[in-house]
């Protein structure tokens, strides 16, 4: 049997959001990328019209992000939609998506990764990528530049590129439009002199005070004595200053490429038989927990792929409820599957995949307690696997409650197990579809009465006083009055 196993992402051991300082300061180069269309090219706008993205803000909605056209006809961020529609008044609007613009970034992210093994995320709407060791690999600095350029542009973004030795001076050249590339540390201050204080960073007040000493630039601030500049105005602005020159070392989050699974297995033959092709996937899922292990991670589902000999593939997903990392598991329930699942032909070749891998959470339990139980969760949670993955994955719903006071329109079932308020009044697992009539006598009142009005919007109000109940053998029911009744009583649950 010819194996061709291939473990993707062989990552180092680091996880993403790992601090990690590079190499030897002097040596850094940070080419920063800044995507101010970020908004609006996730939302898959058309750049050439007139198209804005808004947001919330403090209870008011703003434009967040407008295009060149829409500015063109004077809307600019920061405008309330009214008066954007004022100035123009064939503007779409958007709602902002701010998951999708990080989904995006890491996207963008990924690529860089492909240029340079040191990428960050820690500023928004950038990329920070250090290329001081990759420029001989990619022919200097320019040609790396436009190659990178040129890639994020197929994949429909428009990134503003910013090269120098701080990423701080990179970051605001880039903000400002400024598309330099400055090699020597010894020319940034040169190059970041003219730029004007308000680009900074700094609070309202110094910088009235600044303005009204007649600082305007930079290098009006370079020029002063630092005794002085750290006296007036804090060491703060000091230490902006030292890193956009450059001067202060700062340590930034890395980004590394989420980790994948593929392994793939090759048949010597074409197999029809479950028991025969069979122990190649548990190979597969063996190595599959060994990686996984390796990287105290879970999956949270995998793919299996079968391979025939001019037909398409076949596949098989598992998807589970809680992160799990156990090949057998996983290969009971993929035979239960491919049992109930008739082949269309034989099997050429295997492969199982997974892109679903998180980190591993360890059960809690108590350490006094002996008869807790710290796999109970696990094992439960395989069983609801074993039961979706035999019935399907529609045929298995939980109970769970939406936001409604009417019992009969406050619970619900739905596929996904919903988290459970513990605030909420109780309520019996079984509620009867039509409330019965009922006698009190013979009845025990447990608690008192829960006033239940609602509905008084809609054609379907009630009025009700509900009690727990007891009956003369023993039952625990859930009772009502109806206050618009006639004073008349129903059960309408059994708590068991």
């Amino acid at each position: 049997m010819a194996a061709t196993a291939r473990a993707l992402s062989p990552t180092p051991p680091e996880r993403i959001g790992t601090l990690v300082k590079p190499n030897s300061a002097n040596s850094q180069l940070w080419l920063c990328a800044y995507f101010p269309d970020l908004a609006l090219t996730t939302l898959h706008l058309d750049l050439n019209q007139a198209v804005a993205s808004a947001m919330s803000y403090k209870g008011q909605t703003r434009l967040h992000t407008v295009s060149a056209p829409a500015r063109q006809a004077g809307v600019e961020p920061g405008m309330t939609p009214a008066a954007a529609l004022a100035l123009c008044p064939g503007l779409s609007i958007h709602n902002r998506d701010p998951f999708a613009e990080r989904q995006a970034l890491q996207q963008l992210a990924e690529i860089a990764l492909d240029f340079s093994p040191w990428v960050s995320l820690d500023q928004p709407d950038c990329l920070l990528l250090e290329i001081r060791s990759c420029l001989t690999l990619f022919g200097g600095v320019e040609s790396l530049r436009d190659k990178l350029k040129t890639v994020w542009q197929s994949s429909g973004h428009r990134p503003s590129i910013a090269i120098s030795p701080a990423p701080t001076a990179s970051v605001l050249l880039t903000k400002l439009g400024q598309e330099t590339i400055v090699i020597d540390r010894q020319a940034l201050r040169s190059a970041l002199g003219p730029l004007p204080i308000a680009a900074l960073a700094l609070e309202d007040k110094i910088l009235h005070r600044l303005s009204r000493t007649g600082i305007r630039q930079l290098t009006d601030l370079w020029r002063l004595p630092r005794d002085g500049l750290a006296k007036r105005y804090g060491a703060t602005l000091l230490q902006q200053l030292d890193r956009l020159a450059g001067q202060q070392t700062q340590i930034l989050q890395a980004f590394h490429r989420p980790p994948r699974f593929q392994a793939s297995r090759e048949m010597p033959i074409e197999l029809e038989r479950i028991e025969h092709f069979f122990p190649a996937i548990e190979q597969l899922a063996g190595e599959f927990a060994a990686f996984l292990k390796t990287r105290d991670a879970t999956t949270l589902g995998i793919t299996l792929e079968l391979l025939h000999h001019g037909r398409p593939a076949t596949f098989f997903v598992l998807d589970f409820r809680a992160g799990n990392r156990n090949p057998k598991h996983w290969c009971d329930l993929l035979y239960e599957k491919l049992e109930r699942s008739p082949l269309p032909a034989p099997v050429l070749a295997i492969t199982l995949l997974s892109a679903a891998i998180v980190p591993f959470q360890p059960e809690r339990f108590s350490l006094f307690d002996d008869h807790e139980k710290p796999d109970s969760d696990a094992e439960w949670q395989a069983v609801l696997d074993q039961l979706q993955a035999r019935l399907g994955h529609q045929a298995l719903k939980f109970p769970g409650a939406q936001a409604d006071h009417r019992p009969e329109r406050a619970m619900t079932v739905a596929p996904n197990q919903l988290t459970a308020n513990p605030d909420l009044a109780p309520r019996p697992l079984w509620l009867l579809t039509n409330p019965e009539p009922v006698r009190l006598s013979g009845l025990s009142l447990l608690s008192l009465a829960e006033r239940i009005e609602s509905g008084w919007w809609d054609d379907q109000p009630i009025r009700r006083d509900y009690h727990s109940a007891q009956d003369i053998s023993g039952r625990r029911l859930w009772i009502y009055r109806d206050l618009n009744a006639k004073q008349q009583w129903f059960v309408h649950g059994l708590f068991g």
